[in-house]
């Protein structure tokens, strides 16, 4: 007889008729594999939603501290604009050196949003011009067509930032 044999014959006089139970323990270990993968899987989905929802939190402080900061910026600019365009041509040149100046700290303001960035870029467009048909007014020259207001432009641009929600996730 050959050693396997044996082996069967052997383990038939122990266990009786039976097979050897040597199938149940590799379906309860494939068992707990699964359990393991299973609870594994939960957990990185609970974990990866806890961090989308703290993202999506950041993401929403951050637009509305940009709205908040680009808000003041127009009213300052708007005030600056209005004293500049009731004074006289010969008196206008330091009040658009002033516009200049809230021009170039709005240049200099970091977004925190992809979303700002767009609005202070839009806005930077508007006011340079502003800017410069207030001096060829003063020489004389024609100003041209009308140009958008300032607070127009910021709510027509946080009106498509909602529209348009997740786009101001900075990579």
């Amino acid at each position: 007889m050959t050693g396997s044999r044996r082996l069967a014959e052997a383990c038939m006089a122990t266990h009786g008729d039976k097979a050897p139970e040597g199938g149940r323990n590799g379906r309860k270990i494939a068992l707990i594999v699964i359990a393991i993968a299973f609870i594994a899987s939960a957990t990185t989905a609970m974990l990866a939603f806890t961090a989308s929802h703290r993202a999506r939190e950041a993401d929403a402080k951050a637009l509305e501290a940009d709205g908040s900061d680009l808000r003041e910026m127009v009213t300052d600019w708007r005030s600056l604009r209005i004293d500049a365009e009731k004074a006289a041509p010969g008196d206008r040149q330091p009040r658009v050196d002033r516009l200049v100046t809230r021009i170039n700290a709005l240049s200099d303001w970091k977004p925190r949003t992809p979303c700002g960035q767009e609005t202070r870029d839009r806005l930077r467009g508007v006011m340079e011009e502003r800017a410069r048909r207030l001096m060829r007014d003063e020489s004389g020259q024609d100003v041209g067509a009308p140009l958008a207001d300032e607070a127009d432009i910021l709510a027509s641009a946080w009106r498509q930032c909602a529209v348009e929600p997740g786009r101001d996730v900075k990579n």
